[in-house]
């Protein structure tokens, strides 16, 4: 298992927290408890050993994710959910005292939307990957939030040299104007011109070799 370092919760930063503190449950396999995707067994009369032991997996895991939770919230804010051994409702009791449903934070996330710009040097996978985790903020926010926002959002500030395929893309049609697709097509041409530069780093620097070796001769 790797070892992660999180910031725990201190109250500002729950929408990063809650994001970090999610995949750190998916890595460990119980996201599913606290998304109520997983319940557990029911066991009855004729539940059989196999069946016994699947119930204390699943109770050995909801413990594993209740701790999680609660070791990732900073030690002052921990009185919430102190007396709560559920992380299925810590989870909510969580989400419902540092993300009241209010405009100014849905204000908030939109704007942490219009300011992500792609950094210097960075990978395209790791910006889209960023925008990404904002979209699902806001899809939480509002179900009907269009993914196309965010598409527009991942063209929007690429470095000159992908102004010829931000055009291509942005002539596709409503059906192929998919945020995954367009990721997919970004990459490819972001490998394709850091290979292109590969080449003619190396042209260069063969011309620069023969040059010397003509100075030399000389």
């Amino acid at each position: 298992m790797a070892n992660y370092s999180i910031p725990k919760l201190e109250g500002q930063n729950y929408v990063s927290w809650a994001n970090d503190v999610k995949y750190l449950l998916m890595e460990r396999q119980v996201w599913n408890i606290v998304d109520e995707k997983e319940i557990e067994p029911k066991l009855d009369v004729s539940t059989d050993a196999e069946a016994v032991k699947e119930v204390k997996n699943f109770k050995a895991r909801k413990q594993i994710a209740m701790s999680i939770i609660y070791l990732n919230i900073d030690s002052s804010h921990r009185r919430i959910v102190e007396r709560i051994d559920d992380p299925v409702e810590a989870w909510k009791v969580v989400k419902t005292y540092y993300q009241p449903d209010s405009k100014a934070h849905h204000m908030e996330v939109y704007s942490s939307l219009m300011n992500c710009h792609i950094l210097s040097e960075e990978f395209i996978s790791l910006f889209s990957t960023r925008l990404l985790r904002i979209y699902k903020q806001l899809r939480d926010l509002d179900e009907d939030f269009s993914e196309r926002y965010v598409t527009f959002q991942l063209l929007r500030y690429l470095p000159p040299q992908f102004d010829s395929i931000v055009q291509t893309i942005l002539r596709l049609d409503d059906v192929k104007f998919v945020y995954k697709d367009v990721v997919v097509e970004l990459v490819a041409e972001e490998a394709r011109l850091k290979l292109r530069n590969m080449d003619m780093n190396k042209e260069i620097a063969a011309q620069s070799t023969r040059m010397e070796s003509k100075k030399r001769s000389i």
